[in-house]
């Protein structure tokens, strides 16, 4: 098949854009009767390429001479006709996309419209940062305050006495019942005194004994006797003097054992007709004409408590009734399970309200000097506690210390003074340093 080079170049002029053909197809055959390719100005067909690729077997020169005329006829083709970019890779030519080239115009139009938009948006940001943010601020005011500080505890007697006896005796009767109440000095158990007299009267003999021993030895001149001798006088002697002297104890009164102090019988261990042993618990008296609450404090407040400060105690069975207290002790031991230590809170209880192991909350008064603000106008008060400050016309952060809290207010002690102006609306928007306006100011009420 011969082709007519001048006729079809006109063809392919008039030809419209979408009928030209994507793509030019010939045989092995046709391929061969092409006229020399430096006399068209037509684009190398895919038959060439595939003709090379058929002779690449036969010899590597004969490869390299096809690939080299392909390429000069593909520049040719590409300045002749741009529309039909020749593809080297694929040996063909691209499908062409009627659309590609308004898509592409539309993709850059919308990468610079957004760019556009970005700047504006960082635009708008720098120049908000810039402007002076409305804020209403706090004027401080130092002043005297009285603070709490709190923490739980447990009711305990002020003083609690088990009564017992130095020598076994026999118990004739009683004369209390648990929960009676008693004064000092009233009969509470009756002891049968022949167990007492027998032990007497054995130490005195074993007093004269010894005695009578040290002279024997004493006459003979030996020291080492001697010695002994002395040493087992000195002890017969110890024990009558001890056997005595609790003849004649305050709390052994015509036989009978006595109350030592007024208050309660919580416990009776012993029955009449029993024998009981040496020093043995014989009944508890519990004094709770006051009471002791032993609280535990917050490490945090360690320094802030010390002995004579009042108290308030409110037990948490009657959570209406708050009674007076004071600090008597300050137990310097830490819980390390609680990071608490322990204080005594001392609380009159002659009414009989507080019973031994309540449980009630105490709060310690501490007075001092502080600043009262407004808990919205600290940023994080149970960590880093801070504040806007105001100086001319910028905002700045300043930490602060919160000696104390209630519902709505903080009482700082350090990092405020007097006359301090702290952001109390507006802080949601500010950074360190920024410029602001003041439109309001708001202070301590009288």
């Amino acid at each position: 098949m011969m082709v007519n080079g001048s006729r079809m170049h006109h063809q392919f002029q008039d030809a419209p854009r979408s009928s030209l053909p994507r793509r030019v197809e010939l045989s092995t055959t046709e391929a061969e009767d092409l006229p020399e390719l430096p006399t068209l100005p037509l684009p190398v067909s895919e038959a060439v390429l595939l003709r090379a690729e058929q002779q690449n077997t036969a010899s590597i020169a004969s490869v390299s001479s096809v690939s080299s005329v392909s390429s000069d006829a593909a520049q040719m083709h590409k300045r002749a006709y741009p529309q039909f970019a020749f593809s080297s890779r694929e040996g063909r030519y691209p499908r062409q996309s009627p659309g590609r080239g308004k898509n592409g115009l539309l993709v850059l139009v919308t990468l610079l419209a957004i760019l556009a938009l970005l700047g504006a948006a960082v635009f708008t940001v720098v120049q908000l940062s810039k402007a002076a943010q409305d804020v209403t601020v706090y004027q401080i005011k130092v002043q005297d305050v009285t603070s709490s500080i709190g923490g739980g505890g447990i009711v305990f007697p002020r003083q609690q006495l088990d009564l017992s006896y130095p020598v076994s005796e026999r118990v004739v009767s009683l004369f209390v019942r648990a929960g009676d109440r008693v004064s000092t000095n009233q009969a509470l158990i009756q002891l049968d005194p022949k167990q007492l007299t027998i032990q007497v009267k054995q130490a005195a003999d074993e007093v004269d004994a010894a005695q009578a021993y040290l002279n024997t030895v004493s006459a003979s001149g030996n020291q080492v006797s001697v010695a002994q001798a002395q040493r087992q006088y000195r002890l017969a002697k110890s024990r009558y003097d001890s056997l005595v002297a609790q003849t004649s104890s305050p709390l052994l009164h015509a036989g009978n054992l006595i109350s030592p102090m007024n208050g309660v019988i919580t416990a009776i261990n012993v029955n009449p007709g029993e024998v009981f042993a040496a020093d043995a618990p014989l009944l508890t008296i519990m004094d709770e004409a006051a009471v002791i609450v032993h609280v535990k404090i917050p490490l945090a407040n360690l320094g802030q408590v010390y002995p004579g400060q009042s108290a308030l105690v409110t037990p948490s069975a009657l959570p209406d009734l708050t009674m007076a207290a004071k600090v008597t002790s300050i137990i310097p031991q830490a819980d390390p399970q609680t990071d608490t230590f322990e204080v005594w809170v001392q609380v009159d209880n002659a009414a009989k309200k507080l019973l031994p192991g309540m449980s009630a909350f105490v709060r310690i008064q501490s007075a001092g000097r502080a600043a009262v603000v407004p808990r919205m106008a600290v940023l994080d008060p149970g960590h880093a506690s801070i504040v806007f400050i105001v100086n001319g016309q910028h905002a700045y952060l300043r930490q602060v210390h919160v000696l104390a809290r209630s519902v709505d207010t903080l009482y700082i002690d350090a990092g405020l003074g007097n006359g301090d102006r702290v952001v109390l609306i507006g802080l949601d928007r500010l950074r360190d340093g920024q410029l602001v306006r003041v439109v309001g100011t708001e202070r301590l009420s009288a």
